[in-house]
């Protein structure tokens, strides 16, 4: 188990607890890349039980290509995306990496959504790559 922490940008919205990192992903859909105005997403994904959010966090869901809901878990006050949950992936949360204390957690393990990618996006040619979600 390995001890972590974050924020959001003003430090409203913090998190912390002992956990044991499922995967770490770099999301190229077009979701994540309007919801964090970057080329994509990086989520590391955690058990949901394992980790405590301080104050009350902002939410907004909406439907992902799968049918299953997609919920986002961001700062009312700075705007700060922390993390996100998939209804399709009972008890897991994906904590956003730049919010994460510990960079060195952050290894992804492969590129999804490489459709949607922005073509000017350089990716490790060493992790897998799927052109969507994988099945």
């Amino acid at each position: 188990m390995t001890e972590i922490t974050g924020s959001c940008l003003c430090g409203n919205i913090s998190y912390k607890g002992d956990v044991e990192v499922k995967m770490v992903i770099n999301c190229h859909c077009t979701d994540c890349q309007q919801a964090t105005g970057s080329a994509h997403g990086t989520m590391v994904f955690v058990a949901e039980d394992a980790v405590d959010v301080s104050n009350t966090a902002s939410y907004y869901s909406h439907p992902a290509d799968s049918g299953n809901t997609l919920t986002k878990i961001f700062c009312g006050t700075c705007g700060s995306q922390v993390a996100g949950k998939n209804s399709g992936r009972e008890g897991v949360i994906g904590l956003r990496a730049g919010c994460l204390d510990q960079k060195d957690l952050i290894q992804p393990g492969a590129n999804i959504y490489c459709d949607s990618a922005i073509p000017s996006t350089s990716m490790d040619p060493e992790l897998k790559k799927f052109p969507g979600m994988p099945g």
